[in-house]
Parts: structure tokens; C-alpha cells; sequence
């Protein structure tokens, strides 16, 4: 199970104002960049006085720590949702895993984006903000361990997705819809000689 932040998870909040101050944490990361991100920087972008967001988030720890678990929740819901989505058999995980981040660019793309905020954010402020992430990671790879996929199929096709997110966060290479229709295509061949291979 995920650890969850002090700071609100724990209030049993019923509105969504601590939600509210998380899309405000984005943005400010977004627009001024990781250095910038502070208590007081989130509070005017969310239109609330520092004191109101300190009830909810009393330092920025834990303001970032609950960016992460977000985060980490909604990919562990993206991978679970994209399994179910898939039709069972041999390699289900890792062909949902092709379908749900390799079809198309601009949806993929935009959703890592929270993702991206969150992780590089917590490694600059406490590495040890990033714990939810690696728990989430850790029952993917738990899953795609069980995928009943020759070994290293499985590994390999979550490596070129990472591989791909990589790129384009850091800058380093564009992800567009082309590039991502071969690449697709590849670990799609791929899988398929793989799951050949074990009739």
C-alpha cells in the first residue's frame, strides 16, 4: 500500500480544495519552474492566503509529497485500467501497457506531465519524497514479472516507454505521433514472437 501524505489524506477532507492546491503546485512548477515552487508561490496562484494553505499542507514536504502520490495513484490507475482493458492471456499487462502509452501522443504526452512535475520536483527538494512513485513502479514490475512472457519482454517494452517519457521531459528527443506508431509497432512484433515462442 502507497504511504499516503500527513498533510491531507489524513483530514478526511470532503471538499476539494486541497485538489485544488495541488493544480495550483503544477502550475507554478509549470510555468516558473521547480526552484520557484514555494508555499507562498501555490497560495497566490490558488487565490487562498498562505495561512489557508497551511492548514492543508503545513510545509512544503508535504505539499510535494502529496503532488507525488497523486501522481503515483494515477498511473497505478492508468496500468490497472489499461489490464483490464486488455484481452486476457500471456503478456496482458505489457500489451496494455503498448495500447495505453504508445496510441497516441498528445493524451500520452499531456498526462505525463503531472508525473513529471511531481517525480523531479520531490528528487530535488528530498529524494525520499519519491517513495510513492518507486511503490507504484514496484507492483507494475511485480505484475509484468508474472506477465507469463519469456523473460526480459516484459522489462524490455517498460524500458522503452520509460526510455521515450525520458526523452521527451528532459528535452532530448520529441515524441510525436509518428515515432510512436514505429516504436509501437516494434514492441507489438515483438510481444507477438514472444507469445509464438511459448505455443
Amino acid at each position: 500500500m502507497v504511504p499516503q501524505p500527513s498533510s491531507w489524506y489524513d483530514l478526511g477532507m470532503s471538499n476539494d480544495i486541497p485538489e485544488q492546491l495541488l493544480e495550483a503546485a503544477e502550475a507554478v512548477i509549470f510555468r516558473q519552474g521547480i526552484g520557484n515552487l514555494t508555499l507562498s508561490a501555490v497560495a497566490a496562484e490558488a487565490g487562498m492566503s498562505k495561512g489557508g494553505l497551511l492548514h492543508y499542507f503545513p510545509t512544503k514536504n508535504n505539499l510535494i509529497e502529496a503532488l507525488v502520490a497523486r501522481s503515483a495513484e494515477q498511473w497505478r490507475k492508468s496500468y490497472q485500467d489499461a489490464f483490464q482493458q486488455t484481452s486476457e492471456g500471456p503478456g496482458r499487462m505489457t500489451r496494455g501497457l503498448i495500447d495505453y502509452c504508445m496510441t497516441d501522443a498528445e493524451s500520452w504526452t499531456k498526462g505525463m506531465c503531472s508525473i513529471s512535475s511531481a517525480v523531479f520536483t520531490a528528487l530535488a527538494q528530498d529524494p525520499k519524497l519519491i517513495q510513492p512513485m518507486r511503490d507504484v513502479y514496484s507492483d507494475l514490475h511485480e505484475r509484468l514479472m508474472d506477465d507469463g512472457l519469456p523473460p526480459g519482454v516484459s522489462e524490455a517494452v517498460v524500458a522503452a516507454i520509460d526510455g521515450l517519457w525520458l526523452n521527451w521531459v528532459l528535452g532530448l528527443a520529441p515524441i510525436d505521433q509518428p515515432r510512436l506508431d514505429r516504436v509501437r509497432q516494434a514492441l507489438k512484433e515483438m510481444v507477438a514472437n514472444a507469445l509464438e515462442s511459448l505455443a
